[in-house]
């Protein structure tokens, strides 16, 4: 499926409606191929200049997988072809309509998209990663500490890895992210809504609900 989405990503653009400002930069949530199974394809950021969409499939932003131009309102390819269509939810939601194959069969995927906002927060990422905190879930604690190896030596040895797991905090413009590492490679981004010396609020992309909370532990 993420081939399918890249694929879906490549021939998008994108404009502003009913007067609103839609510059900045929009993070995929998820994907509804029409069969109500909504799948997470990986990072995709849209960054929106005006008449200009760059998109990005890398958490680094340093190389941008297509530049795209708008025109009244359509979504056009380059070579001026409509692709697609959208629908502005509010002022923070996007949804994008493209038809497509899923399993083999006509689809029409909903892309959800949300603006990245900065983090609320009057810490340091520094401060932020000599902290551990502990999100509660159906009775289930996981633990967020980080820049460290969550794996110990015989689990790597048994595994035959020289990397397990581990989190990081990193960002993009003034809104962090934990970001999961597994055997060395990126496996999931997070934005952090806001976080204090007592709390993390993260957004929960690309699983529902919304938002989650995890305390600093004691």
């Amino acid at each position: 499926m993420k081939q399918t989405v890249f694929l879906i990503l490549m021939t998008m653009t994108f404009n502003s409606v009913s007067g609103q400002n839609l510059n900045g930069k929009w993070l995929l949530k998820d994907i509804d191929p029409g069969n109500g199974k909504k799948g997470y394809p990986g990072f995709q950021l849209l960054e929106i200049e005006n008449d200009s969409v760059h998109i990005y499939t890398d958490f680094s932003l340093k190389e941008k997988a297509s530049t795209l131009i708008m025109d009244n309102g359509d979504l056009l390819n380059l070579k001026k072809e409509k692709t697609s269509t959208y629908k502005v939810i509010n002022k923070n939601n996007l949804k994008w309509f493209v038809n497509g194959k899923s399993n083999d069969k006509d689809a029409i995927f909903e892309c959800d998209f949300y603006r990245l906002e900065p983090t609320i927060t009057k810490l340091k990422k520094e401060d932020i990663e000599k902290m551990t905190f502990v999100l509660t879930e159906n009775g289930r604690e996981t633990e967020f500490e980080f820049n460290k190896e969550l794996w110990d030596k015989e689990t790597l040895k048994r595994m035959k890895r020289k990397e397990g797991e581990k989190k990081m905090i990193q960002q993009i413009d003034s809104t962090f992210f934990i970001v999961s590492y597994f055997d060395g490679k990126r496996r999931s981004s997070i934005p952090i809504k806001e976080v204090t010396p007592e709390l993390i609020t993260m957004y929960a992309i690309p699983t529902a609900p919304m938002e989650m909370t995890a305390y600093r532990k004691k």
